[in-house]
């Protein structure tokens, strides 16, 4: 039996070439179906193969004789969007001679936006991050296969397959085909872990340690809501203001060994390797009781159904918010949110909530991130593919996007990148990551964040940089396994998959939440299950066990 939280992002990224053992017509998401024709047998070409014309030299082309377009959510540090001619991307036009127009809209309407287009099906970007699968998107005819121009035109991409067979392997359709160029981020979530980030400021004013177990998480929860932490004599503190909901509220799974994230949102292998949906297990009922009471109480943020991030810091910077849940380099963020609306504050995250019977955890999320295809519109694909193989896998390109402008963001010593003082105390009192992206570093178009080699860099160096920070991460890296694999599967699959999820996915969610806030009573929990079920539940599951069956088989190769 293989022990999933062990499993590195080798295993992981095979788990998307997992279905090349049972490949067929094309597909995304999940899988499961007929065998019709293995990957192994396809007659595409290989994308580390030589490349078939000489290697692309700075700058591509005469500078201002040719313009991508490219799609993607806008820089995640709003006040400066992409379409300003922010500095990073300024010298990257410089190097590269090409021009991009960015089509950006705030990344809580990218889907919204790029599925209109896709709708429309004409005069799509050249380059633009893909709303869902790019096997889907291949055989929706909206993008096109990249072997043949990745051997021509990307020889970074192709060093970093020879090097990484299992990243050439994982961006693999079941035909054989890369479709798109995807994110790895797997060296961003151990560096930086996603959990429960809590105020222990207020901690100790109270006197109280970090909560562990379920009863601890109350009796915190209970004394920030009753024993005025914030000092200013009322009790309008909201001790519990998660993001994502239901599944931010599913952190606390890990007291059941339950994975309930959004990562992994309920879909996990048992100790037998059969895969459950957790959201229907008692245990997840019994942890719905408790959040249940936690609302009736006060506890939970009234408005956590529809909360966004900006809400969220809204009330971190009014300063009522006791715990929420974020990457661990936001303690950082919201300090300085703080101090800039007077109040000092001490951030910390906590080590996930533990139970009884099952080993605390957090989920790291997919190593293989969002997806970048060219689509069939594009008017110079070689440029697309030679500005994507540069910003992406060249370790000049990675540099600028990762590190922003040398002499300003940083400098390099030994022959390493280190951040300077610019970003980590930043004269505009910008946190970290807003400092960089303030230059249009750390943007929004696929990265690699590894563990091992140039890639590597950004994290380690924004840790030696923050050495508070870095004794965070040391103090939960332990406790971070795998979420449940993401597996490219066939095009029948990933339809009847979409068609059957949406429709459980929003049932879930509306009844789990109906029963934190009262609205159905616990009583209906087994009338809950059985509804689910009827919706197809068990066809979806009998689709993921074949995904994960191959999985598994591809692991042992």
């Amino acid at each position: 039996m293989i022990n999933t939280r062990n499993i590195g992002i080798t295993a992981v990224v095979l788990a998307l070439a997992a279905t090349s053992v049972a490949g067929c017509s094309s597909g995304s998401g999940s899988g499961s179906g007929s065998d019709k024709q293995p990957a192994s047998e396809s007659k595409a070409p290989a994308a580390s193969a030589p490349a078939a014309q000489s290697d692309y030299k700075l700058p591509f082309v005469e500078p201002g004789t040719v313009s991508l377009r490219v799609s993607a959510s806008d820089n995640l540090y709003a006040p400066k969007s992409l379409t300003q001619g922010l500095p990073v991307w300024n010298e990257i036009e410089k190097r590269t001679g090409v021009k991009i127009n960015w089509e950006v809209v705030p990344d809580s309407q990218y889907l919204e936006f790029i599925n209109v287009r896709l709708a429309a099906g004409r005069n799509l970007p050249d380059l633009f991050r893909l709303p869902g699968s790019p096997v889907k998107a291949a055989a929706d005819g909206s993008i096109i296969p990249l072997d043949d121009l990745i051997a021509k035109n990307a020889p970074n991409i192709r060093k970093l397959f020879a090097e990484n067979p299992s990243i050439e392997s994982g961006m693999r359709a079941p035909d054989g085909k890369i479709y798109a160029i995807s994110s790895i981020s797997d060296g961003a979530y151990v560096n930086d872990p996603f959990g429960w980030l809590i105020r222990k400021d207020w901690l100790d004013k109270l006197g109280l340690k970090e909560p562990q177990t379920l009863d601890e998480w109350y009796t915190v929860l209970k004394a920030f809501k009753e024993k005025d932490p914030n000092g200013n004599g009322r009790q309008d503190e909201i001790p519990l203001s998660p993001d994502y909901s239901y599944r931010g509220l599913g952190i606390f799974g890990s007291v059941f060994g339950l994975h309930l994230f959004v990562y992994s949102n309920g879909y996990f292998p048992d100790k037998n390797n059969k895969v459950e949906y957790q959201w229907l297990k008692p245990e997840a009922k019994e942890l719905v009781t408790w959040f249940n009471k936690l609302y009736n109480e006060g506890l939970i943020d009234s408005q956590f159904a529809v909360n966004k991030s900006e809400q969220i810091d809204s009330g971190i910077s009014r300063n009522v918010v006791g715990v929420t849940n974020h990457f661990v380099n936001n303690v950082n963020r919201f300090n300085t949110m703080m101090k800039q609306a007077g109040v000092q504050s001490d951030w910390t995250i906590t080590n996930p909530p533990k139970g009884p019977n099952a080993e605390p955890f957090y989920e790291m999320g997919p190593p293989i991130g969002q997806a970048f295809g060219i689509s069939k519109d594009a008017k110079n694909p070689d440029i697309a593919m030679k500005w994507l193989d540069y910003i992406y896998a060249s370790e000049e390109g990675a540099r600028l996007v990762t590190f922003g402008v040398e002499g300003l963001s940083y400098t390099v010593e030994n022959g390493k990148p280190k951040y300077t003082d610019w970003v980590s105390n930043n004269p505009d009192k910008l946190a970290f990551n807003d400092a960089l992206r303030s230059l249009g570093a750390l943007p929004t178009t696929p990265f690699l964040r590894m563990r091992e080699g140039f890639h590597s860099a950004q994290p380690v160096a924004a840790l030696e940089k923050d050495p508070p920070l870095a004794a965070q991460v040391n103090k939960v890296k332990k406790y971070i396994v795998p979420s449940y694999p993401k597996i490219l599967g066939t095009q029948e699959e990933v339809e009847e998959l979409t068609r059957l999820e949406s429709d459980v996915n929003t049932f879930v969610e509306e009844t789990i939440v109906k029963f934190i806030t009262g609205r159905s009573p616990l009583t209906e929990w087994d009338t809950f299950v059985k509804n689910t079920k009827s919706m197809g539940v068990d066809r979806i599951l009998t689709i993921r066990q074949a995904q994960y069956d191959r999985y598994l088989k591809a692991l042992k190769k």
